[in-house]
């Protein structure tokens, strides 16, 4: 897709760092509540975190940091959140309880994050057959399955399936109580060390997983320029990940408990859309909307109540940010 403001996307990141209106908060017109956003442990998440710790988050926005893609989304079902980074198949399911989101920036597309570990001595399909395969209760770890048993000829009622959280899931695995288990980091780099083998991951299957940071509606005016700060503190955050990558893991191991070899697949397991790409993704490019299909078919039934809207990924932000540059 081409640039209609006539910049580079060299110039879109120079002139993103150069802007102290976006790097600053927005003038004072009294006290207000702070600006919720959740997110959790996730490579795609990470340049939050990074923004935070060098003071480059809005200072109306208070980063809302759980262990756990489950408390993220249970705290936007509460209305404690704003705004949250989230796979897909967690904001289906924010929809699907009535929050009313847009996603305004796709953060990250997973090209190996997803993986399918199994004890070491299972190393074939065959040797999957009778066993028991944890996963999350979610679209995006049913549909990476589902893949797999396509692959390799595997029938559901082949094997034995366990639902469990990924923190669950590392407790099993140390009790010896499932054979493999469908997770993402930095879970799966702790199942890895302990003899972990990796039979199949998301970078053998189409694109459908990504992480997106969605806002809630109800509480944006696009009138303020909160979103449009919170995306250039992302970038900043993605910027020093890049130009500091050395700086970054280093802190990223000892935040996430990883070895600096595990820092370094952690960040290469996804991908992260350039502002130029974001744009053409947001605006109807038809990749997340297929991705949004293959999803909604894996969905629980319950969550199945309320389709999305065709609005749901609203460029509006991004292009805020490009034009106040």
């Amino acid at each position: 897709m081409g640039n209609s403001h006539g910049l580079t996307r060299r110039q879109f990141l120079q002139l993103c760092v150069a802007s102290p209106l976006l790097v600053t908060a927005a003038s004072a017109c009294g006290k207000r509540r702070a600006f919720s956003l959740g997110v959790y442990q996730h490579p795609g998440h990470e340049a939050f975190y990074l923004s935070e710790h060098f003071n480059l988050l809005p200072t109306d926005v208070m980063l809302r940091k759980s262990q756990s893609a489950e408390a993220v989304v249970s705290a936007m079902l509460s209305g404690e959140l704003d705004a949250a980074a989230l796979a897909l198949d967690e904001v289906l399911t924010c929809l699907a309880a009535g929050i009313p989101l847009q996603v305004i920036l796709v953060l990250a597309r997973s090209c190996g994050a997803n993986a399918l570990l199994s004890r070491p001595e299972l190393n074939n399909a065959a040797q999957l057959k009778g066993k028991i395969i944890a996963l999350e209760s979610r679209a995006v770890t049913e549909l990476l399955l589902e893949h797999y048993l396509q692959k390799s000829g595997l029938q559901r009622q082949d094997i034995d399936i366990a639902y469990l959280p990924q923190l669950k899931q590392l407790m099993a695995w140390e009790n010896g109580q499932i054979d493999a288990a469908i997770n993402s980091p930095p879970v799966s780099h702790y199942i890895e060390r302990a003899g972990a083998t990796r039979l199949f991951d998301s970078s053998q299957c189409p694109p459908f997983m990504f992480q997106v940071l969605a806002v809630r509606t109800d509480r944006i005016d696009w009138l303020n320029d909160i979103p449009a700060r919170l995306l250039n503190s992302y970038y900043l955050g993605l910027q020093h990940l890049r130009l500091f990558s050395g700086d970054s893991i280093r802190r990223t191991a000892l935040w996430r408990n990883l070895t600096l070899n595990e820092t370094h697949s952690y960040f290469a397991s996804v991908q992260y859309p350039t502002p130029m790409q974001n744009m053409s993704l947001l605006s109807g490019s038809g990749t997340m909307h297929n991705a949004m299909q293959k999803l909604s078919a894996f969905m629980p039934t319950t969550d199945q109540i309320r389709p999305y809207s065709l609005d749901l990924f609203n460029s509006t932000a991004l292009r805020q940010l490009v034009l106040n540059s």
